[in-house]
């Protein structure tokens, strides 16, 4: 029994600034990661409830609603020298959406050249010259609105991606959805930020004011008495 006691992690305990009851935290660094992937995750695993409800349904609406409005197209990881999407670094708060990002991101951009299963979320778009798969290509061809079975053309090893309309497919999203698609990245993009404070609360618990008098000057040294 003894073994196991010494074993078991030390709980994490923080004071609530309501009522200054004790919050058992237990795994902050669990929790953290939980509230990184789900906003509000980790304040449901310490049994937080209502805290974590207050964070989840707002967060998860306002984000869901950005990718509605952006047809799913404005969450997605990029680093090309053309296409450096750097709204992905606020929309990585939440782990949901950067975790398939950057597995989407890195089956197109390696030898798979093409993405995950059947949908088009988190899939970064094609740039001009871009090489992939004969299946990705004709799936594209049949299901997108932006692209022509024209827009390709055979390579050794995949179908180039050579649209007849000037820019990329990145142009033609912005074309077809307006200023929606920028709304939908700005709502994406703040959930994701937000969501940086919710795993600071799952980490360290709720920020507290500062106590009375702690952020008053103290007197000037050298024994004078503070000038009134």
């Amino acid at each position: 029994m003894a073994r196991q006691a010494a074993a078991l992690p030390p709980r994490v305990i923080a004071v609530s600034p309501d009522d200054g009851s004790a919050i058992d935290l237990k795994n902050p660094a669990l929790a953290a990661v939980l509230s990184w992937f789900v906003p509000g995750l980790g304040q449901l695993y310490q049994g937080r409830v209502v805290k974590a409800l207050l964070f989840m349904l707002p967060l998860s609406a306002v984000f869901l609603a950005g990718m509605w409005m952006g047809d799913g197209r404005v969450v997605y990881s990029s680093w090309r020298p053309s296409d450096r999407r750097l709204h992905f670094i606020g929309q990585a708060g939440i782990g949901a959406a950067a975790i398939p990002a950057m597995v989407q991101s890195a089956l197109t951009s390696g030898s798979a050249r093409q993405p995950l299963g059947s949908s088009n979320w988190f899939v970064p778009p094609l740039v001009r010259g871009q090489l992939v798969s004969d299946a990705y290509a004709r799936r594209l061809a049949d299901t997108d609105p932006d692209i022509e079975p024209t827009d390709f053309r055979p390579q050794p090893g995949g179908q180039r991606y050579d649209p007849r309309q000037p820019g990329d497919q990145f142009s033609l999203w912005h074309r077809r959805l307006g200023r929606f698609y920028d709304i939908g990245t700005l709502y994406t993009t703040f959930a994701g930020l937000l969501n940086l404070l919710v795993i600071y609360d799952a980490l360290a618990g709720p920020m507290r004011p500062a106590p009375e008098g702690q952020g008053e000057k103290s007197p000037p040294s050298g024994g004078g008495k503070p000038r009134r």
